[in-house]
């Protein structure tokens, strides 16, 4: 057998018999993808084996603290802390921090000179494309856009961490939106008002010089926009409130994040995201080409087909001591052709069906 159909060979096999490291990576990937920091090092923890199962089988060795497995995570958890901090920084509206932090520790996200210096997934690889853009230029522009709204901000939007109950200090408001607040002195609201024009100038010489025209035109149309902010006393009360909204923060926290670990020859969603989409779209695409289901005879071991949520009848057999034994009209007509299109993959109805086999 070439080496190549060996080495896939046993890929395959590794996917349907998986080893306790397989699902330890797996898990662990998924915690460090998303940053849970104290998770992924009480799981690295507590995960450890350090005998054999009754059975026999193999297990993982020890975990020990010079590991090349656990190394590997430990940076990634440093890196993903990093991130998780940009992140909440921009979820709270404090845009000029998380780019002093990007420019310190992720230069090449912000960084022009830096942008073809990551390594594309080779052909053959499963791999995952950012679904936003990760041109520094457009991320720079998209940070220095936010950071204007967030300045013109007269009403505090809270931003509450996850398993937190308690807000992070919001970024500086802009002008009063309050009774209260109207008794600030006038010359600090003209200053204010002063700067958010400086910022509105600085976006628009910005903008001006890209170099490519559908570029320019796509962010100038935004600054018309977004420039209207500038019109108004309290923007939160007004037709631009849609601009001064959660989501907004959201839709660039996940771009950032998307470019950091796009820069950092990080994937940019989890192993197991990647492979549920995977095999989402492998199964949608099999049914959407007609593709019947093989006899049941010719089936992998171990190997069933996705719940597609309709009730399967069942037949009776009689075996030699002349007792019933109930087995399901797919194995009945396990050898028969089927007429049957292989299912969809749902994964609200496999997670939520129970594994009878």
């Amino acid at each position: 057998m070439p080496p190549a159909l060996r080495d896939k060979a046993h890929s395959n096999a590794r996917f349907l018999e998986p080893t306790p490291n397989d699902l330890r990576a797996l898990v662990l990937d998924y915690l460090c993808h998303h940053s849970y920091t104290g998770a992924a090092q009480a799981f690295l923890r507590d995960s450890e084996v350090k005998q054999l199962d009754a059975d026999g089988d193999e297990i993982m060795p020890p975990y020990k603290a010079g590991d090349e497995l656990s190394d590997a995570y430990q940076t990634k958890l440093a890196l993903g802390e990093l991130r998780r901090e940009i992140r909440i920084h921009i979820l709270s509206g404090r845009v000029d921090d998380a780019i002093a932090l990007l420019n310190k520790h992720f230069p090449a996200v912000l960084s022009e000179s830096a942008e073809s210096t990551s390594e594309s997934p080779a052909v053959d690889e499963l791999g995952y494309i950012p679904p936003t853009s990760v041109d520094p230029t457009h991320l720079a522009l998209n940070l220095r856009i936010l950071a204007f709204i967030e300045a013109a901000r007269t009403v505090p939007l809270p931003y509450f961490p996850p398993g937190s109950s308690a807000t992070l200090p919001p970024a500086a408001l802009s002008t009063p939106a309050t009774d209260t607040d109207m008794d600030r002195h006038e010359g600090d609201v003209d200053d204010a008002n002063v700067q958010l024009l400086h910022r509105a100038q600085n976006l628009y010489s910005e903008v001006n010089r890209l170099s490519r025209p559908n570029d320019r035109a796509l962010y100038l149309d935004e600054l018309a926009h977004v420039g209207g902010l500038l019109a108004y006393t309290v923007p939160e009360s007004g037709p631009m409130a849609k601009y001064m909204t959660q989501e907004r923060r959201e839709a660039v926290a996940n771009q950032i994040e998307s470019a950091i670990l796009y820069r950092t020859n990080q994937p940019t969603i989890s192993r197991i995201e990647l492979c549920t989409r995977y095999t989402s779209n492998l199964w949608s695409f099999l049914h959407d080409c007609k593709i019947k289901v093989p006899p049941q005879s010719t089936w992998p071991a171990g190997v069933s087909l996705p719940p597609d949520g309709k009730p399967h009848t069942s037949a009776t057999v009689k075996d030699a001591g002349d007792n019933a034994v109930h087995m399901s009209s797919k194995k009945v007509a396990a050898d028969k052709d089927s007429e049957e299109l292989l299912p969809h993959f749902d994964l609200r109805l496999f997670l939520d069906t129970p594994d009878d086999r």
